[in-house]
């Protein structure tokens, strides 16, 4: 007998499930991991069933409004996948369902406020009403209907939802509940043939002497076709033929063609195929493919880290690899950390593996990522490429998990709940499914290389550049000495020539040394990467008189200076105001700018080399869709000589023409309160350096830096990772970071700073309750960013160590009087975010 009753996971912060009634119309057709339609208090929601109750009749329960699925959306695996995810990261479980379903499928409840007909400045006098009421009055004071998501972030606040319903209690205020259609939908389009009776018309017009006006497009439409009864989209046939759409319509009335709408799948890299090249395999790449396949062969999980030097020819491993899980019958997943590298990755893929291979990225738009989507769980694409929500793709029969440059931080959520690691939850899926899981790096993560050492995950190596290719020389340039000499150089001239020292000698981003290899780069018409790995144009402007900086109201962080538009941002939260040029605090310095970003080292590029052709790419300069790709391509046929970047820039480019890297400030990451910023700068240094001489050409790179003997740099320099693990490793040990320990970061946010702190202690409190051997709990403390986007902010840090917690029981088992109090913060006007592994603590 069909079940009664539906266990559903609904996208809200409640760690829960909640039991609708199965309406009897639905029992028949109803299964674990459909999409289903259900009343939530006053509002609908889109939730998932995953699971079903036996039980006699229940007087109270609401029923299921329909269900959206006609197969489910989840497949055991994937719900396996999403309750670990819930688990692990202390996130509800509908929460990690709807970030696993794809943008635009879900049909969403949404809930508007709008103000009634009063006096808003009579209500605004009232005294009763708190700070973000008053807000939320001022806002909707237009008349206009203000969705509630809409309405916190206009008002800045955590929430918003007991503020409205208070005001609709007092009759000021209207709350209506609506539904969103989904986004998403096939795409269908006219196609046209000619019918069996237009051929024979067609042979029969041809012979005669004489045509009919009416019938003299069919002989036009029929020279359209190279195959009489094959479909042709509508357009097409109109184009080549130059008979209008209309006229064909009216010949499908006259039986004479055949006109039908079928779907036409949305694939933005169908023309991304070329013919794959033929490369030999080194002897160390066939021993990796051998250990993967062997590990296919016996159908059992196993993780393989492929830690191969830049050029070491990693990607050929992945594809061999693929190619053996596609000979046993299985199916695929490439994870890569940037949406710049996709296309160049996807023309690689797609050279070998043609239309077997789908791409899910969020640049891509609704509708293809929706027939991106549906490709993989219909079978027709058994390769998907993609960032890390591309670890949800439905696959069935997975046999094999790549992830590309494993040690990117880019693979972790960490600005939207729920917080995951795409290159952990890559590796749980392959558990679940009896699948290999392979993680390559140049650099591996400190975590990944200590789990290979142990014995966890299978060690594979790549200490060897194909084609006998030769790793770069790495120089570091001192700039502190750098700018000493240009100081007793300018001071020399003024002497010699009397000309007055300049009023200020500000920093220069570009080294004399750098500026010498550039120019001869140039002269050989050899290309050139340069990497500055901050966008804008100077990120801090500071009064040479009374020190004053020009800082956010909303973040207590400086604003960066655009030169294009004479403004100032905030890189947090979007805040612009325009450059002032004298101190607004002391009236009479000059606001100098300091720190560099990419835009003043182009504008310095293109003064010192004014023939130079330079491309920029930053976040400001690849927001259009398919940005990327085109930059990348304009560089690689040589339309440029210099391509100068953010990070974007450091990873899995191959460019045979590049010889020379320069990284303009190798001290970006190095100087961030974070105990990886070590690991982040030797990673960044050591991948943007392999861009240099991966051909016959010799590479050379040079750094720019401040601190020469730090020891990330040094170990850059020799290209010798192992010897940066050691050190690194032995510091974590020393402070309980991870490898050895597991971290949550608990964040307390909210508009006023006293119920941030209260709430902060107070959750603190809750935490020490439950005390077991070997965890540590530190704060409430400041961050060291302690106000964002105009919320003030409080951490709270736990220290797990992961021997005598391998599992993190015990963490979580810290954690649930948290996560499952969401209500009563929301009553302090406070929000209270988990990050279980966090990567950046600012």
């Amino acid at each position: 007998m069909p079940a009664l009753y539906a266990d559903v996971a609904l996208p809200i912060p409640l760690h829960r499930t909640f039991t609708y009634a199965v309406p009897e119309e639905f029992r028949p057709r109803l299964t674990v991991g459909m999409r289903v339609l259900v009343p939530f208090g006053r509002t609908t929601q889109t939730g998932v069933v995953t699971g079903f109750l036996d039980r006699s009749n229940v007087p109270g329960i609401k029923p299921i409004r329909d269900v959206l699925d006609v197969v489910p959306t989840f497949a055991a695996d994937l719900l396996q996948l999403t309750r670990w995810i819930a688990d692990y990261y202390a996130a509800s479980w509908g929460d990690v369902l709807r970030a696993a379903t794809p943008q635009g499928l879900s049909i969403e409840g949404s809930r508007t406020a709008t103000l009634v007909h009063v006096n808003v400045g009579l209500l605004l006098a009232t005294e009763r009403l708190g700070k973000t009421q008053r807000a939320i009055l001022q806002s909707l004071r237009n008349g206009v209907p203000m969705p509630f998501e809409t309405l916190r972030k206009r008002v800045n606040a955590p929430t918003v939802a007991s503020s409205v319903l208070t005001l609709e209690a007092l009759g000021w205020v209207a709350v209506n509940d609506t539904l969103k259609r989904p986004k998403a939908s096939v795409r269908r389009v006219p196609v046209v043939r000619l019918s069996p009776a237009g051929r024979e018309e067609m042979q029969h017009l041809r012979g005669a002497a004489s045509v009919p006006r009416s019938l003299r497009s069919l002989l036009s439409l029929a020279d359209a076709f190279t195959d009489a009864a094959t479909f042709i989209p509508l357009g097409e046939a109109a184009d080549l033929s130059s008979v209008s759409a209309a006229t064909i319509r009216s010949l499908s009335h006259r039986g004479l063609v055949e006109l039908e709408q079928r779907e036409e799948l949305r694939d933005p890299y169908a023309g991304a195929v070329e013919p794959p090249p033929q490369l030999t395999m080194t002897e160390r790449q066939r021993a990796a493919v051998d250990s993967v396949t062997a590990a296919l062969d016996e159908r059992t999980f196993c993780a393989f880290l492929l830690h191969g030097i830049t050029g070491s020819g990693k990607t050929q491993v992945y594809i061999e690899s693929l190619r053996r899980a596609l000979e046993h019958g299985r199916t695929a997943i490439v994870l890569v950390p940037e949406i710049a590298l996709t296309p160049q990755t996807v023309r690689r893929f797609r050279s070998h593996f043609g239309d077997l291979v789908a791409v899910m990225h969020s640049q891509l738009s609704v509708g293809e990522r929706y027939d991106a989507w549906r490709r993989a769980r219909d079978g027709s694409a058994k390769i998907v490429i993609g960032p890390r929500s591309a670890v949800f793709a439905p696959l069935e029969n997975l046999g094999l998990i790549v992830v590309d440059e494993e040690h990117d931080g880019s693979y972790k959520q960490y600005d939207a709940t729920p917080r995951y690691q795409g290159r952990d939850t890559a590796i749980m899926r392959a558990k679940a499914n009896d699948a290999v899981v392979l993680l390559g790096s140049a650099t591996p993560s400190v975590e990944s290389y200590a789990n290979a050492l142990s014995g966890k995950y299978r060690l594979l190596e790549l200490p060897d550049r194909i084609d006998d290719a030769r790793l770069p020389e790495v120089r570091l340039v001192d700039m502190v000495a750098e700018r000493k000499r240009r100081f007793e150089e300018t001071k020399k001239k003024v002497k010699e020539t009397g000309v007055p020292f300049p009023k200020h000698f500000g920093p220069m981003s570009i080294s004399g040394t750098l500026q010498q290899e550039i120019a001869l780069r140039l002269e050989r018409k050899e290309g050139i990467i340069l990497l500055q790995n901050r966008r804008g144009f100077a990120h801090v402007l500071e009064c040479l008189e009374c020190g004053y900086t020009e800082r956010c109201r909303n973040c207590d962080v400086t604003m960066t200076y655009h030169l294009k538009s004479h403004d100032l941002r905030c890189h947090y939260c979007g805040a612009r105001r325009p450059s002032a040029q004298l101190c607004p605090s002391c009236l009479k310095g000059e606001l100098k700018q300091l720190s560099f970003g990419t835009q003043q080292v182009h504008e310095e590029l293109q003064a010192l080399f004014p023939k130079a052709r330079i491309l920029r790419m930053d976040r400001d300069t690849t927001r259009r869709k398919g940005s990327h790709e085109t930059l990348l391509r304009r560089f690689g046929a040589g339309e440029a000589d210099i391509l100068l970047g953010t990070q974007m820039v450091a990873k899995g480019l191959d460019f045979p023409r590049v010889t020379l890297v320069g990284v303009v400030s190798a001290e970006t990451q190095l100087l961030l309160p974070d105990f990886r910023s070590a690991e982040t700068t030797f990673q960044l240094l050591t991948q943007v350096a392999g861009r240099a001489g991966r051909s016959t050409l010799r590479g050379e790179v040079l750094i720019q830096t401040v601190q020469p003997q730090h020891y990330s740099l040094r170990h850059a320099v020799r290209h010798d990772y192992r010897s940066f693990y050691d050190e690194e490793v032995r510091f974590r040990t020393e402070l309980r970071y991870p490898p050895v320990t597991r971290l949550v970061l608990v964040e307390v946010t909210g508009s006023d700073e006293a119920a941030v702190q209260k709430a902060a202690e107070e959750a603190a409190r809750r935490i020490r309750r439950s005390t077991f051997e070997g965890i540590e709990v530190l704060g409430p403390a400041e961050p060291p960013i302690p106000r964002l986007r105009n919320l003030y902010r409080r951490h709270i840090l736990i220290k797990g160590d992961k021997r005598s917690d391998p599992s993190g029981e015990r963490v979580r088992t810290l954690l649930a009087p948290l996560v499952e109090e969401e209500g009563g913060w929301e009553r302090r006007k406070v929000r209270v975010t988990v990050d279980v592994d966090p990567y950046g603590m600012l």
